[in-house]
């Protein structure tokens, strides 16, 4: 047991397994960079991916789970018994266990990823505009966005002004690529995913008035409802196109379609319409990240920040 021991406090073992872990990293983002197919479907650090459906080719990733596994006990082991040995000789300078301390920082931080990799995760996208979006226990809308790009029309910057709301508290926040919402002490975020102006009404003229209505609106031409049904943009067609489904003889319905423009009139039960214009609202796309481990990784920051500066 004793050379059990002494082979893992060793420095040397740490050396060697700290390659290791390298050399297999490397492999494996070759093996990922040439065969992508293999791949699809992972997601950030999900580790789950690897054990749902183990593959040959993945054996780079179960090595460098055990070499992890075994570089997690290494420092675990070495640093324990630096500690024993500076208790035992009732060392009182705090400054001698910094190295300690930040070998500690190193052991969360691979927790920190173990955790994250297994229980870390990802919703479905959702659209958010300028009304309030249900997003779990949270409510979102948009309330500005502002856009900058380079001289060659790609993004630059991207700011997102959000309201947040909860159990009717409301406040505000900003998102952007590279800076989520974070809530609940950092373990949910919102992530930007895209971004742009949305249509959320149409004016149109009909028998001469000018009025503004949303999709799933119900209007009332010459005495009979019309349901604004549907908002067909473009590449669907050419041109915006609205369908007004309204109910028929013998109890079927009818369908209308009208183009956008003045030129583009429609009779709609013996009433002339037109489709005049779209209004747009900003919005994103987001995606929910639920990442428990975020709370080690501060642990891990902390022991990094103090165990470097007893160091030092």
């Amino acid at each position: 047991m004793k050379k059990v021991y002494d082979f893992l406090r060793s420095q040397k073992t740490g050396i060697i397994v700290g390659f290791a872990v390298t050399g297999l990293l490397i492999i494996g983002s070759l093996i990922m960079n040439y065969c992508p197919e293999s791949y699809e479907g992972l997601s950030g650090e999900d580790i789950t991916f690897f054990f749902n459906e183990p593959k040959l080719i993945h054996i780079w990733f179960y090595l460098m789970f055990v070499a992890f596994a075994m570089y997690g006990i290494c420092i675990f082991i070495c640093t324990l018994d630096s500690i024993l040995r500076k208790v035992k000789a009732r060392s009182k300078k705090v400054a001698l266990y910094g190295a300690s301390i930040v070998h500690i920082g190193f052991l969360v931080t691979l927790v920190a990823h173990l955790v994250g990799g297994i229980w870390s995760e990802s919703g479905r996208p959702i659209t958010v505009s300028n009304t309030w979006v249900q997003a779990g226990e949270y409510e979102l809308k948009v309330t500005g966005l502002d856009s900058t790009t380079y001289p060659n029309g790609m993004p630059r910057k991207i700011t997102a002004q959000m309201k947040i709301r909860k159990d009717g508290e409301e406040y505000d926040d900003t998102l952007g690529y590279n800076n989520p919402v974070l809530l609940d002490s950092g373990t949910k975020q919102f992530l930007l995913r895209n971004y742009g102006n949305m249509p959320n009404a149409v004016v149109m003229n009909i028998d001469g008035q000018t009025v503004t209505l949303n999709v799933k609106d119900v209007i009332e031409i010459n005495g009979t409802d019309v349901l604004i049904a549907n908002l067909y943009m473009p590449p669907q067609f050419p041109l915006p196109v609205l369908q007004l489904v309204s109910k028929g003889n013998n109890d079927k319905y009818d369908q209308t379609y009208v183009r956008i423009g003045r030129q583009n009139v429609q009779n709609v039960k013996g009433v002339d319409v037109i489709f005049q214009d779209i209004k747009s609202t900003p919005a994103v796309v987001v995606t929910t990240k639920k990442n428990p481990s975020i709370p080690l990784t501060l642990i891990a920051i902390g022991c990094f920040g103090s165990g470097m500066l007893l160091v030092i």
